[in-house]
């Protein structure tokens, strides 16, 4: 697989490259080269919607085969140059340029292509390279191409792990620095191919496999018993993106989903409730498992619960793997995590690096990071809950004013 130094989130297509210098000087003696104005290149222009697409991008295998002479750089060696030494010099510029930009549309062709048997779209950001095969998203009132649909997810995915940084009060540096492999397809067969490669695992019923640790795959189909539009999809990728973004943790060396899964579900679907809403997935949705517990209004689930003394006990749902928790479990997880998101989302990223380093016990972790007891979590929590929370209906996205915020 092909490894380059990370780039900074700010990088395009175009930016990756130096833009044309002001005037060079030749050798002595040579002629200046009125063509290029003695730099040696000449303009190679892109439409504007092109170049607006791509914003954000570091590849795309789209923009870089729709221009085979330069494969989307803004200049070209300037071929009648009358100044030898600045033409070599440019041309020699150029295929250093070049070369990079080859050998990763030659690596994702060879990589993901032929391990799924047709040619799929590609593309690269800051923080995630992704394998594209949906062939049209409706979107508000457009229907997007593949080409178009890629970027839109490659935008919303940054704007995800942003998000998830800026929560935490982290930055790339309090990360594992992996990149995150996406392989999304309409196709289940496609996926199907897909998973044992990149995933180690097969995709025998569900609508995603992962990988985590470090490297970082997920591949999907849109399962229609899962998704049937764009933004069923967005959430879904939310949830399970989300999953990966908080597991890649500086220091990371195990699973937090083994141990931890009231924190590993709770910060998944608090990621949802965020952004859209009422949760519609977890991790089990793999083998089409989601339901909801009483309702689909979870705040107002868990007030009445611990309204009553009928909430489960914190210290049941602790030490649970994900495939242990139940229905009911789910959503105080999600609870427990905005609890503790309110208290202050900043120890957040202490208690990951706990739980996915040394793994204490949770009681631990809780103490070392928020300096809580069970019992003060527990009190504080109930607390919480019935001065916060709502019997209202749930619609659409929901935050809430962090503790002294408000």
């Amino acid at each position: 697989m092909l490894r380059r130094p990370r780039a900074s989130a700010g990088l395009s297509l175009l930016g990756a490259v130096l833009c044309a210098p002001g005037a060079a000087a030749g050798q002595q003696g040579e002629p200046l080269c009125g063509d290029c104005q003695g730099t040696g290149r000449l303009k190679h222009e892109h439409a504007a919607a092109e170049l607006a697409l791509e914003e954000g991008a570091i590849f795309c295998s789209v923009f870089l085969e729709s221009d085979p002479e330069a494969l989307g750089l803004d200049w070209v060696p300037c071929a009648k140059c009358r100044t030898p030494s600045l033409k070599a010099a440019a041309e020699s510029e150029f295929a250093a340029a070049l070369a990079p930009r080859r050998a990763w549309l030659e690596e994702r062709r060879k990589t993901v292509d032929e391990a799924v048997m047709k040619k799929v779209d590609h593309v690269e950001t800051a923080h995630f390279v992704i394998a594209f095969d949906i062939p049209k998203i409706a979107f508000g009132k457009r229907v997007l191409s593949r080409h178009e649909g890629m970027h839109l997810y490659a935008r919303r995915m940054e704007e995800l792990h942003r998000q998830i940084l800026d929560l935490h009060g982290m930055t790339d540096a309090d990360t594992n620095g992996v990149k995150h492999h996406l392989y999304l397809f309409e196709s289940q067969k496609t996926a199907q191919l897909a998973a044992p490669r990149f995933a180690n695992r097969p995709l025998s019923a569900g609508t995603k496999v992962s990988l985590l640790g470090i490297e970082s795959h997920l591949v999907s189909w849109d399962d229609p018993s899962v998704i049937t539009c764009d933004e069923e999809r967005h959430q879904f990728l939310t949830h399970a993106v989300s999953h990966h973004v908080h597991d890649a943790v500086a220091g990371r060396q195990h699973w937090l989903f083994q141990r931890y899964g009231w924190v590993y579900e709770g910060l998944a679907h608090y990621m949802e409730v965020k952004n859209f809403g009422s949760p519609v997935t977890w991790c089990t949705a793999e083998a089409g498992e989601f339901a909801h517990w009483q309702s689909r209004n979870w705040e107002a689930n868990v007030k009445r619960a611990v309204a009553a003394g009928e909430e489960p006990a914190f210290q049941d749902i602790l030490g649970k793997d994900v495939g242990s928790l139940s229905a009911m479990d789910h959503q105080f997880a999600w609870s427990y995590i905005d609890y503790l998101l309110w208290l202050d989302p900043k120890k957040m990223l202490p208690m990951l690096q706990l739980m996915t380093g040394p793994q204490p016990a949770d009681r631990d972790c809780l103490q070392q990071a928020y300096g809580l007891t069970v019992g003060q979590f527990v009190e504080g929590w109930r607390e919480y809950v019935r001065e916060e929370y709502t019997l209202k209906p749930w619609q659409g996205p929901m935050t809430r004013s962090r503790k002294g915020k408000g």
